[in-house]
């Protein structure tokens, strides 16, 4: 019933190159030391699909301008492109076009909530039937399902799954656990009522296209096939006429000192030509630059901040483990000096957080004059290229005029000769109209492609409707269902003394030895059942088809396992390695169904290597590239 969302690609377009990540189904396996990029590829995925805004990741910003994720949703591919450090700019949506084998413009989205049609989130629910959905008299969004989706590395282990500690986070998780197992209460009427609104977009649509289509009929011509059929035609003829000429150019006497002026003239324009499309070419890269300048005082402006906050915030904090490598510190009972690096305590002085707050002033000024500055020069290569175009219609209209002018050959030529230059005049015409009109064929294939997908959308609804009429999900049953799966889930991750594993029918939250998750004091403890509740969830939602993505991503599962763990209990390696076994064995049973996304440091020697999608070594000595930006220069 539910519709699969896969990851294919992932890319990060540099302006020295891209940085790419290829996804298969199953399990997707990447490795490295801390500070290699592991995370990273797990945020921008976060931020293509929808993600208010990403961390300051300064490599990123030093070397990249936008990141692309290809999902498939139901066998249909779709590309999402969205401005990196640009968190209010619409994001744009390419859909597959298996005739051409490119992705082709759909339309460009907002990251708002999902009640506004042209919002990300919209789109994406309407491709999983799942849009106009009220919960808690809020919109659902696909931001809500997608939380059931990513295992961060700061939530694997916070004891508040979901948020569901406080009523504002968590309002919304009971209604979306619902929704995914088609256990909520509105959900046939909430479809239904989708129904109306996704018919009325489609009417939309459909006087749009009357009309551009409607002009183009007056034009004679239909659609973009007939417009590149007449372009081919035109073209051809124009070679054909041009190779008479040439012949009988060849086969008589001519007069070139009449347009030699005419010729030089077209030698100088073709330079001219020539040297623009360089300064295009050479603003373009200019205007990479101008992004990446940007991009660092951004990042200039966060660093202040932490500077500033940061040693007080941080400060509060009694570190049991090195929150870079994950090492035990060795305690320090000494209040002047830093339990990190055992330097002596300084506390900033009024004047350097003066001097400070001046600098973050400063830096905002230049990223605001600096925005103002790239939207000048961007402007000025739209001079450029329109200049551009000129030439090229100029060149154009002068080897028109050269064809025109040579004429004065000896009888019975002269009229032969007049009547190709006429003919290619008016086939020059008759393209120059058509090319004129081609946005409107773009944007007639836009709206076609448009309407397809909203026509595929409301009959997929339509059955997503008929479908959940029919089924019958019995609450008690699907919560026994759920309390088996994240038992063996457990047992297999050898979880110590594991005993009475469930989850609760009120809150639909995991308990194990009778206690709820996060009362069982041990942080370890927390990392395997949270784990295991995410993965139970996903297993049983795709094993029926339900609302589930089918997408599962972990990062840092390992997290207070292994020598490193503060319990006695869970020291054991082997329940690390129990957990990747499990994995394993989830992806190959279900490769078809579910993706899963780990991230980690490290694997065990049995891993597959067919399972590991990326791998980083942090310093570029094995034979591994050092991290996801590989070229980076110091």
């Amino acid at each position: 019933m539910g519709k699969q969302f896969k990851l294919k690609k992932l890319s990060l377009i540099g302006t020295r190159k891209n940085y790419e990540v290829i996804f298969k189904d199953g399990l997707n396996y990447i490795s490295g030391p801390t500070s290699t990029g592991k995370t990273s590829i797990l945020e921008m995925i976060n931020y293509a699909l929808g993600s208010e805004k990403h961390k300051n990741y300064i490599e990123i910003g030093q070397s990249c301008i936008a990141v692309e994720l290809e999902i498939e949703i139901k066998d249909c591919k779709y590309k999402i492109r969205r401005k990196l450090f640009e968190f209010n700019e619409p994001v744009a949506v390419f859909a597959w076009n298996s005739q051409s084998n490119t992705f082709e413009l759909l339309d460009t989205y907002e990251i708002d909530i999902p009640s506004n049609p042209k919002s990300l989130s919209a789109f994406l629910l309407e491709k999983l039937d799942l849009s106009n959905i009220k919960v808690a008299k809020q919109e659902f969004s696909f931001r809500d399902l997608f939380k059931f989706s990513y295992l961060k590395q700061t939530e694997i282990d916070n004891e508040n799954i979901m948020g569901e500690k406080n009523w504002q986070t968590s309002i919304k998780r009971k209604p979306t656990f619902e929704i995914i197992f088609n256990m909520y209460d509105k959900l046939v009427a909430e479809l239904k009522t989708s129904l109306k609104v996704k018919n009325k977009e489609l009417r939309e649509l459909q006087i749009k296209n009357k009309g551009i289509s409607e002009f183009l009929e007056r034009i004679d011509v239909v659609d973009l096939k007939t417009y590149f059929k007449k372009r081919q035609y035109a073209e051809s003829n124009i070679l054909e006429k041009q190779k008479q000429l040439e012949d009988i150019k060849r086969t008589n006497n001519t007069n070139d000192e009449i347009s030699l002026s005419l010729q030089k003239r077209i030698v100088n324009l073709k330079n001219s030509i020539e040297k623009i499309e360089k300064d295009i070419s050479d603003q373009k890269q200019y205007l990479n630059k101008l992004q990446m300048l940007k991009n660092q005082y951004i990042s200039e402006v966060h660093k202040i901040d932490f500077i500033i906050e940061g040693y007080k915030t941080l400060d509060k904090y009694d570190y049991i483990l090195c929150p870079s490598c994950l090492q035990p510190i060795n305690k320090n009972d000494d209040l002047h000096t830093c339990s990190l690096c055992g330097r002596e305590k300084t506390e900033l002085k009024i004047d350097e957080i003066l001097q400070f707050k001046q600098d973050k002033k400063r830096f905002i000024k230049k990223h605001k004059e600096l925005v103002e500055f790239i939207k000048r020069e961007e402007k000025n290569l739209q001079i450029l290229i329109k200049k551009n175009s000129g030439f090229k219609a100029d060149l154009l209209n002068l080897e028109k005029e050269l064809l025109y002018l040579q004429k004065d050959y000896v009888n019975p030529y002269i009229e032969q000769i007049e009547q190709l230059n006429y003919e290619i005049g008016e086939l020059n015409r008759a393209l120059r109209e058509l090319d004129n009109d081609h946005n409107l064929f773009i944007e007639l294939d836009r709206i076609n492609k448009l309407y397809d997908s909203k026509q595929q959308s409301i009959k997929d609804l339509n059955e997503k409707i008929k479908n959940t009429e029919n089924s019958s999900v019995n609450r008690d049953e699907l919560i026994k269902d759920l309390s088996g799966l994240l038992s063996g889930i457990l047992d297999a991750f050898a979880f110590p003394k594991l005993e009475n594993a469930y989850i609760d029918e009120k809150t639909y939250l995991p308990y194990v030895r009778g206690r709820l998750y996060r009362d069982l004091g041990s942080l370890a403890s927390v990392t395997l059942i949270t784990m295991a509740y995410y993965l139970a969830i996903t297993i049983k939602a795709r094993k029926e088809e339900f609302n589930h993505l089918g997408l599962l991503i972990i990062d840092s599962p390992r997290k207070n396992l292994g020598a490193k763990a503060s319990e006695e209990g869970f020291k054991d390696e082997e329940i690390f390695n129990s957990i990747v076994r499990c994995l394993i064995k989830v992806g190959k049973d279900y490769e078809e169904s579910i993706q899963l996304i780990v991230v980690n440091n490290g694997y065990p020697a049995f891993l597959d290597k067919i399972n590991i999608i990326k791998e980083f070594d942090g310093d570029g000595t094995k034979g591994l590239p050092y991290g996801l930006i590989d070229d980076i220069k110091n």
